[in-house]
């Protein structure tokens, strides 16, 4: 494997260096040289533990791709560091390595990587989705774009379930391990104040005492979504990460992997439901997608496992994603476009965990 270094950005990478990187993977071939590469940057707000920018590349000798995303570590610390502490690194470059090539659900396709399992550095090059249709998540999406993103989804899934060379290796972990049940509860506890004064209002009824008891909650749901059977999830399927293309083979592709793992299956549609279609958009949906979303399952040649297990699984999973708005006090609201967006996730979570009475799945 070509060593492509660690560059800390864009502004140390030559024309050089990116004729080396596309070689590695065969993206280019050996009579064509990249002559000029420009960077902009992208994908700055809530959440983001890496640095994004888009290349534009030019060439001689040949052609290649006319733009990439270079990805590369966070410089703020505590970024990086929780980046560190959960591998998600480490993760995404073996996903792309690994699972990229061969899962049916759309992915970026890698051009070049390099990572060090001790320093936990990375570079990645990646296939450029820009050119896809991008629905913001504060708006949400129609029902009709939510049922091709759970069909899609679901091939991934029903491709990777049970799949014991997945379960083994070396960089996949179920939800329910280390460091997550560690990290978790003192999160949630650390940002309940900020809840509690300031967003209160968006946890109507029963919610507001929910929400204080997830702390002492979350673990139990972790490792009940953490039984077999499991697949590879995504961990953060929502519109922000999803590019739509009726007409391409692949009609969604999912970008950031850096937290996939293994669990459930229902999480990921579940996180996608409560936090990618409005409320009101949402409730009458829940059933309509998920047989769907089954469905594509089945075809994809998962056995044993119920329209009605995959109904309570997709409700426990409703439940815990409450604990991603809830934990307030782990994302870094920079602007007022993060604010509305972790508004709105705190608010269509409560509002898909009432609708769908999923409370009740709440440990005692």
């Amino acid at each position: 494997m070509v060593d492509l270094g660690y560059p800390a950005g864009p502004d140390e990478l030559s024309p050089d260096w990116y004729t080396v990187a596309l070689r590695s993977t065969g993206t280019i071939d050996g009579a064509t040289t990249v002559t000029s590469a420009s960077a902009a940057a992208i994908g700055v707000g809530m959440g983001i533990l890496s640095l994004l920018w888009r290349i534009e590349l030019g060439y001689e000798g040949g052609e290649g791709p006319a733009t990439a995303v270079l990805k590369l570590p966070h410089t703020v610390v505590g970024a990086r560091q929780t980046a560190d502490a959960f591998n998600f690194y480490g993760r995404e470059v073996n996903f792309y390595r690994e699972v990229g090539p061969r899962t049916p659900l759309g992915t970026p396709g890698l051009y070049a990587s390099n990572y060090d399992p001790t320093t936990k550095d990375f570079v990645l090059l990646l296939e450029d989705a820009g050119g896809r249709t991008q629905y913001d998540q504060l708006d949400g999406c129609s029902v009709d774009h939510a049922l091709v993103a759970a069909e899609q989804l679901a091939a991934h899934h029903a491709r990777y379930w049970g799949d014991q060379a997945i379960m083994d290796a070396a960089w996949t972990v179920r939800t329910c391990d280390p460091p997550n049940p560690q990290a978790l509860p003192p999160t949630l506890r650390q940002s309940w104040p900020l809840i509690e004064s300031e967003f209160a209002h968006l946890l109507p009824g029963p919610m507001l005492e929910a929400a204080r008891r997830m702390p002492e909650a979350c673990v139990e749901l972790l490792e009940r979504l953490s039984e077999p059977p499991m697949t590879l999830l995504h961990g953060d399927y929502r519109l922000d990460n999803l590019f739509f293309d009726p007409d391409a083979a692949n009609p969604v592709v999912a970008i950031d992997w850096q937290i996939s793992g293994l669990g459930r299956a229902p999480y990921d549609i579940a996180y996608f439901m409560s936090q990618s279609l409005t409320p009101e958009d949402r409730k009458g949906a829940d059933e309509q997608v998920l047989r769907a979303y089954h469905r594509a399952l089945i075809a994809g040649g998962v056995e044993d496992y119920s329209y009605g297990q995959c109904w309570e699984d997709y409700r426990l999973g409703i439940l815990f994603c409450a604990c991603y708005p809830l934990n307030a006090g782990a994302l870094d609201l920079v602007n007022d476009r993060a604010r509305a967006l972790f508004e709105a996730m705190l608010t269509r979570s409560a509002s898909a965990i009432l609708d769908l009475d999923a409370l009740e799945l709440m440990p005692d």
